[in-house]
């Protein structure tokens, strides 16, 4: 997969922008968690032209234009990069937003980045689609600025789940937020994860004959509690990519550790993962791991000792164990979208190719 990144430039200039390769349809989209209705999106693409592109901003608009209401994200770049590579995409192109950008008008967001910078010969979008200046344009308008230079514009309808409920970044944020990480990977069509770096902790798990990796996240992180889950970690290939290099069955805590609390009020909240036997020592201070929750054991608990909360790991332990199958590992992966599934109702195909 090719990775165009502009985001270090002024991404609305023709100039900073490098076309798509030939035969490039282009989603466009925020693509926050990568779930099954941006996955809609890439099917349809898959189906117009021999190339899929994503097209995406950084940082999101909504950290730009409304930061202190900007929701958490659902996965950090590199996370979103990795989950488009085993989605076979064929191109990530990263747009910087800012002030600038966000006062363009639709005409000239449509000429200047698609029709005189990427030059698509396609392009795919949801039906609640917004740009320009105020989100003051939609598909409609859109297809009519594309039209004159030939390129065709695809519209995804509203994907539902079956008690219609729409499939959405919203949607799953609401479910992780709740711990219904089951739910959540329903929507994602992988497990929930989060990554981040492996930070000192206060080294109690260590005493309590359970090790743990106190994990620093800036992405949103489940409900409290006890969770049965994967712990990964993560490295660059020799081609620059981030991978997973290895992989753990393993248990978490997130929470505020009140057994240890010295008074009522609750500590800073933390998420400490116990990879299941092995003591990984100190090899991950420092390095970049994933989390891949996969249910929610219990709520997080004050015991009244350390010997009934080593009990209590022990118990979660054994209650995690046949929850973490070599099936449920492989659900940490994407898998690659084909052209059109059964579940989206394409509608009529009128695309001329794009001038290039």
């Amino acid at each position: 997969m090719r990775v165009l990144d502009f985001s270090s430039a002024p991404g609305s200039a023709p100039g900073d922008l490098t076309p798509l390769p030939l035969g490039t349809a282009a989603c466009l989209g925020a693509f926050d968690g990568m779930h099954r209705g941006h996955q809609g999106l890439i099917a349809r693409a898959r189906a117009l032209a021999p190339e899929v592109a994503v097209v995406t901003f950084e940082p999101r608009p909504a950290e730009v234009l409304a930061p202190e209401r900007a929701p958490p994200r659902l996965q950090t770049p590199s996370q979103r990069e990795h989950v488009c590579r085993e989605l076979g995409v064929d191109t990530l192109a990263i747009l910087r937003f800012d002030a600038e950008v966000s006062r363009l008008s639709p005409a000239a967001f449509a000429q200047q980045v698609l029709i005189e910078g990427l030059r698509p010969v396609a392009v795919v979008v949801g039906y609640d689609f917004r740009f320009g200046a105020r989100r003051a344009g939609g598909p409609d308008e859109l297809r009519r600025l594309l039209a004159g230079a030939g390129i065709g514009l695809s519209v995804v309808e509203k994907i539902s789940e079956q008690d219609g409920e729409k499939l959405g970044s919203t949607a799953i944020r609401e479910l992780v937020g709740a711990g219904q990480v089951e739910h959540a990977a329903e929507l994602l069509g992988r497990l929930y994860s989060v990554a981040g770096v492996v930070e000192h902790g206060a080294g109690r798990g260590r005493g309590l004959g359970y090790p743990t990796a106190n994990v620093k996240s800036h992405s949103l992180r489940p409900r409290g509690g006890v969770y049965a889950c994967f712990l990964s970690l993560r490295g660059r290939s020799a081609s620059g990519r981030m991978v997973e290099l290895e992989s753990w069955p393993a248990v978490a805590n997130l929470g505020t550790n009140p057994t240890f609390a010295s008074t009522d009020a609750p500590g800073p909240t933390t998420l400490e993962v116990h990879a299941l036997d092995v003591d990984l020592g100190e090899r991950l201070y420092g390095r970049e791991v994933e989390v891949a929750f996969v249910a929610r054991l219990r709520d997080e608990q004050r015991f009244d000792g350390v010997e009934a909360l080593r009990e209590a790991i022990a118990a979660d332990i054994e209650a995690a164990r046949p929850l973490l199958s070599e099936d449920v590992a492989a659900r940490r992966h994407a898998s690659k979208v084909e052209a059109e599934p059964a579940s989206l109702e394409p509608e009529p195909r009128h695309l001329a190719g794009g001038k290039r």
